[in-house]
């Protein structure tokens, strides 16, 4: 039937389908709780990878529609694990994160149920999830996590569990992992898709569909609405018939994903699907198309309480405001006033969040997450009478936000940008030892997006300051192969703040006690740290360095000239490689170590010079070693222009660092005159 008076309104559709769930495929869930067999019992190991610590057994996941209060999206899981190793415990402590905005809209986790089953005597003993055993944590104003620990769980236990989650949000359809930090034998997912909301599917990884198909089927369903005769209004009743189309995906025998060097997001690797909701249209309707629409995002967003509610002034942050820039008339000393007191008066409690639910309070207590304390620090730039706005970022390990889809959950950051004389700052007040400008390394992934009226604007994640690391070394080499002297090393922008950062987590005298031992055979005296309260200057360390020789003068003498500081080993291991090298931020590293030689030695064997690069000037690397007036010089410098490298690139990269490895091993060798 047609549906002209119902078109009118959308509980036509969304209010009156009388607690309908829509779901195209007829057969039973492949996976149901309590069909553990002797064989998952009895499974000592995984064939398919010895070392695996667990297995995922199965992994099963359905989304629909439910129309009985609105539209809401179903969501169920069941999984099933086997823990086969002491270090596998730690996958029977589950977290179930949910999303609430309001008590008229949200998420809610429904029908928890989880068993762990252990063979004792040659019989299984089942025993059941108990509710004491399950509690719901707030992550920050909209996020909880549901966490349970399986019972009873020891090595040799296989665990299953199972949930649902109805959702009132269109936006959040269930992504779906099918490849984990543990091998997965099954993983499959399907999803009901009816023709009113049309969602872009985005692939991830790079293991093959054991199954990728779809499946369309005539669904009828009941249907009320309201019928307008003359002043009265009558009830109609029908029914409506609607093409539902079930997608269907499985993957099967998926490898542990391996965590590889210079590979921070990892999660943008992992075989996964991803739905962006893109269109909505009702029958008779025009459609409203949802992707790609950064103003609205953007409007949105100002208009949270817990975002850009926040940057409304307050009297009292904007007296701290006045009291902090008090004297200062430019705007640059103005802005690094209010980032350092920011920096100094805040502790970050190490939480990621976008979202703050009160920066007046979080100032009085002196400490936050990183929206709390970014978005404070945008405040008081505001307040000081400076253009600043907050501005979204996913950190390195949580993915690549999308450029062309606005999605607030690709995001988990906020830091400030400032606008001085034209140009724009980035700025994070959460640590005290970055520099005006910079950045932590786990913000500098790809881009962020400002959030400013009318529609944002994307920017590069990158410092202002040069990246660089500089050893200088002067020292001699005795006849008996004793060596003794004084090195420098300096460091500028993400080494600098790594050092720092290091230091402050183990505390300077135990930083100092602990780099005092160079190893067996070296030891460092007289360590100095300079300008390591000073971000914006450069951070050295100096110390006297010496090693024992023999006894007595040897015949020869075998010199590693780059000493502690040589490329030790390829940190490239593996053949090939499917993912990415992100190294973060370009990498220019200086070596220059002069030796005073022994009298009565002459130099039998030097390393060649060497000069080779990376296509593209991509990276280069150059090493001298020469005898000049009766000393030994020794240069050694390796820049790395291009940041990320893909995995075409990853031969000629691993490639480039086996050489230098090779090189750095060389040894000089002197002999003694006859």
């Amino acid at each position: 039937m047609k549906l002209h008076e119902a078109a009118k309104s959308t509980l036509v559709l969304l209010l009156l389908l009388l607690g309908t769930s829509i779901s195209g495929w007829c057969e039973q869930d492949p996976l149901r709780l309590g069909q553990v067999t002797d064989d998952e019992l009895k499974m000592g190991i995984y064939p398919q990878d010895t070392a695996a610590a667990a297995v995922v057994l199965y992994d099963y996941g359905h989304s629909s529609f439910l129309f009985s209060k609105g539209t809401q999206l179903q969501f169920k899981r069941t999984v099933r694990v086997k823990i086969l190793k002491k270090a596998g415990l730690d996958f029977a402590n589950i977290e179930i994160p949910y999303f609430k905005k309001s008590p008229e809209s949200k998420e809610e986790v429904l029908n928890l149920k989880g068993f762990s089953y252990n063979l004792e005597n040659g019989k299984m003993v089942k025993v059941k999830l108990e509710e004491n055993a399950v509690f719901d944590e707030k992550v920050d104003a909209n996020w909880f996590v549901r966490k349970l620990a399986m019972p009873g769980v020891k090595v040799g236990s296989v665990i299953e569990y199972t949930y649902t989650i109805k959702s009132d949000f269109l936006h959040n359809l269930r992504e779906w992992e099918f490849q984990s930090s543990i091998p997965v034998r099954w993983s499959e997912y399907r999803v009901a898709m009816v023709p009113f909301y049309e969602y872009k599917q985005v692939l991830h990884g790079f293991y093959p569909f054991h199954v990728q198909d779809s499946k369309e089927n005539r669904v009828t369903a009941p249907i009320t609405w309201d019928k307008e005769v003359g002043y009265a209004k009558m009830e109609e009743r029908g029914t409506l018939s609607m093409s539902v189309v079930e997608y269907r995906w499985v993957m099967k025998d998926v490898p542990a994903f391996k965590e590889e060097p210079y590979l921070p997001n990892a999660r943008d690797y992992l075989s996964k699907v991803e739905f962006e909701l893109s269109k909505i249209q009702y029958p008779d309707q025009e459609p409203r198309f949802m992707a790609g629409d950064w103003e609205g995002f953007t409007k949105e967003l100002l208009k949270e309480e817990e975002f850009g509610g926040q940057l409304t002034s307050v009297p009292a942050l904007q007296k701290v405001a006045a009291t902090v820039v008090a004297g200062k008339t430019e705007d640059l000393a103005r802005a690094k006033a209010i980032v350092e007191y920011v920096q100094t008066s805040m502790r970050w409690d190490g939480k990621y969040r976008i979202y703050a639910e009160n920066l007046k309070k979080a100032h009085d207590k002196h400490t936050g997450s990183s929206a709390e304390i970014n978005l404070l620090l945008v405040n008081l730039l505001r307040d000081a009478g400076l253009i600043a706005q907050p501005m979204l970022v996913s950190t390195r390990g949580h993915g690549q936000p999308l450029e062309s889809s606005p999605m607030l959950s690709k995001f988990n950051y906020v830091i400030a940008c400032v606008n001085l004389a034209g140009k724009d700052y980035l700025l994070d007040a959460t640590e005290p030892g970055l520099a005006f400008g910079m950045l932590p390394l786990r913000c500098l992934n790809g881009k962020g997006w400002v959030v400013q009226p009318p529609k944002g604007k994307w920017l590069p994640l990158q410092g202002v300051d040069r990246n660089s690391q500089m050893v200088s070394a002067q020292l001699t080499l005795k006849p008996t192969g004793e060596v003794l002297g004084s090195m420098e090393e300096s460091y500028l922008g993400v080494p600098a703040l790594q050092m720092r950062s290091k230091i402050k987590e183990k505390g300077q005298d135990t930083y100092v006690k602990s780099y005092a031992n160079a190893g067996a055979d070296w030891v460092r005296q007289d360590v100095k740290l300079i300008n390591l309260e000073k971000p914006e200057e450069t951070f050295k360390t100096q110390y006297q360095l010496s090693r024992a020789g023999a006894p007595q003068p040897e015949e020869l003498l075998y010199l590693s000239p780059m000493l502690l500081h040589g490329q030790q080993e390829n940190p490239f291991k593996l053949a090939s490689r499917q993912y990415p090298v992100d190294f973060g931020s370009p990498v220019d590293e200086t070596y220059v170590m002069n030796y005073e030689l022994p009298p009565g030695y002459v130099i039998e064997e030097l390393p060649k010079a060497t000069v080779f690069s990376l296509p593209g000037n991509a990276a280069k690397f150059s090493y001298v070693v020469q005898e000049v007036n009766g000393k030994l010089q020794v240069m050694s410098k390796l820049t790395i222009h291009k940041t990320v490298f893909t995995a075409s690139d990853y031969q000629n990269l691993r490639e480039f660092y086996a050489r230098m490895v090779a090189k750095h091993a060389e040894k000089v060798v002197l002999r003694k005159k006859s």
